[in-house]
């Protein structure tokens, strides 16, 4: 086959992608740069004088912390302190935002066979590739823009501002690359998401061991070209260069690998099946598990891998604040309540990452039902609750699984780090007590699509405001019920404060009531839904 790339009809391309995908990128720049502009507004009217930026500094320069945010240049400034309070957010949201454009416009348009059609006229091989790299990156630069914008109204430096934009735009543009090329080695979306978040979390965890000591292992991941481009210290040209050759490298390779497979395929094959399935395959329950089983032990291996290390920090933290006594009784009231502190913070993350893998998964049932595989399912002898039931079980049960392992992983390495085997039952139960905002979460997904399929994917806006809400909103300082009435927020501050029952309480039987909703909506409505 040849290599060459055939790339007329870009523009059409670009065109149709825009009219078929301009909510989902106007929602995704638009939702972060409200957020952008909350973070700064916040942070504007709590560091307004060089003694408080000076107090944040000194405060914020943990490895702990740099772990968590990265090892952000400019503490002392009012947009350092801003980049460090994004640190977290940006160091996630970007890179899913690139994977998901980069493959909304490549392997999902492949998968589905609407790729074949539009190759079929007069448009280049590589047309639909050109165009969705361009598109994406162009989403990119318009958020750097609108968030250097931001960040100069609220007082930041200029000069900074926009290179912290150019930043953004580079973190996003490596992953635009990456996922260009997982678009060519794998022929399902699932498996592009999976690889993708895989090596978004690599990178991330790369980045934080090498910010913890300033070592050049930093230099291996994006997300620390990210951090030594230093907008608000001493900016830096070097991470620029490496980065946009990274994008350029991977893009090329993108266009190659392209032109050397078909159209509909993939350079790593799917695995074919049996040509019968198993009787365990042909029962409802079986067919739930071999749905839901590749994406729960996706995500099980993401939370374990992740809290395992979060946990292993949990002594640096202490001994980051042994030598700021003043500092640990400012924010915790003493060195044991720090290390209660940051363990809630570290479950407030696993319960996010297992919220996560909720929504994503009650997300496969509208895709069943867009794909026309559900109809073939009902049209056997089996009705709607029978269909949804075992979904439902399976995912229960993936919910326990993901879940247990990541609090497993936090509570033994915490415990090993800490050397006190009495955190394990205590961060087994605060992991647990999470378990009532799964159950609300599940409950909206499932009510919206029961009553209004094509607005599932409207849980996710629900899901990031409460992870802001929960995870910001004290750093913030946003009103305490706003906090506190999150869906994160109902179960309390586990384990640094008691469970709260009452929230839990609501959480769990809206969360059933939604729940039962939702059936009873899906028995009622149309099959399929457009």
């Amino acid at each position: 086959m040849s290599t060459a790339v055939h790339a007329s009809g870009v523009g059409i391309n670009l065109g149709v992608q825009w009219r078929t995908g301009w909510k989902a990128l106007a929602a995704w720049v638009l939702g972060l740069v409200a957020l952008v502009a909350i973070t700064a507004a916040s942070i504007t009217s709590l560091y307004e004088t060089p003694a408080k930026l000076a107090t944040y500094a000194d405060s914020s320069d943990t490895p702990a912390i740099r772990m968590l945010n990265g090892d952000v240049a400019g503490l002392q400034t009012l947009g350092g302190v801003m980049m460090n309070e994004l640190g977290f957010v940006v160091g996630f949201a970007i890179p899913v935002l690139a994977i998901s454009l980069t493959g909304r416009g490549t392997r999902r348009e492949e998968e589905a066979g609407r790729l074949e059609l539009l190759l079929a006229s007069r448009m280049g091989r590589q047309a639909p590739l050109v165009a969705t790299v361009l598109l994406a990156l162009a989403a990119l630069t318009a958020l750097g823009a609108l968030t250097a914008l931001t960040f100069i109204v609220a007082g930041a430096d200029t000069t900074g501002s926009l290179v912290y934009g150019l930043d953004l735009v580079l973190l996003g543009a490596v992953f635009v690359g990456i996922t260009a090329v997982l678009a060519q080695a794998f022929g399902h979306m699932r498996s592009v998401w999976g690889v993708g978040l895989a090596l978004a979390l690599a990178s991330y965890i790369v980045r934080g061991a090498g910010s913890v000591d300033g070592t050049w292992v930093v230099w291996l991941s994006p997300h620390g070209w990210y951090d030594r481009a230093a907008p608000f210290g001493d900016p830096q040209v070097t991470p620029f260069v490496v980065g946009a050759v990274a994008t350029l490298v991977l893009f090329t390779l993108a266009l190659r690998l392209s032109a050397r497979r078909d159209v509909g395929g993939s350079l790593i094959a799917a695995r074919t099946g049996p040509h019968r399935a198993t009787p365990w395959l042909r029962t409802p329950f079986g067919l739930a598990v071999r749905e839901h089983l590749g994406t729960t032990l996706g995500w099980a291996l993401l939370v374990a891998i992740l809290m395992g290390t979060y946990g292993a920090l949990s002594q640096t933290v202490i001994d980051a604040f042994a030598g700021n006594p003043e500092l640990a009784e400012f924010i915790a009231g003493g060195g044991e309540q720090i290390v209660e502190s940051m363990a809630a913070m570290f479950v407030l993350l696993l319960a996010m990452l297992v919220g996560g893998y909720v929504l994503q998964s009650l997300g496969s049932l509208r895709k069943e039902e867009t794909s026309g595989r559900l109809e073939l399912q009902l049209s056997e002898a089996r009705g709607r609750v029978a269909w949804t039931a075992p979904h439902l079980v399976v995912l229960a049960l993936g919910t326990l699984i993901v879940g247990g392992i990541g609090g497993l992983a936090l509570a033994t390495s915490t415990a090993a780090s800490l050397d006190d085997a009495s955190w394990i039952g205590t961060l087994m139960g605060a992991t647990l007590a999470y378990l009532p905002v799964m159950l609300l979460l599940a409950g909206v997904s499932v009510a919206l699509f029961g009553w209004a399929p094509p607005m599932q994917p409207a849980v996710w806006a629900l899901f990031a405001v409460a992870a802001v809400l929960a995870y910001m909103g004290p750093g913030l300082d946003l009103p305490e019920a706003l906090v506190q009435w999150s869906p994160f927020g109902l179960v309390g501050n586990v384990p640094a404060e008691d469970v709260d029952v009452t929230g839990s309480l609501v959480a769990g039987v809206v969360g059933l009531a939604l729940l039962g909703l939702g059936v009873l909506g899906f028995t009622r409505r149309d099959v399929p839904r457009r």
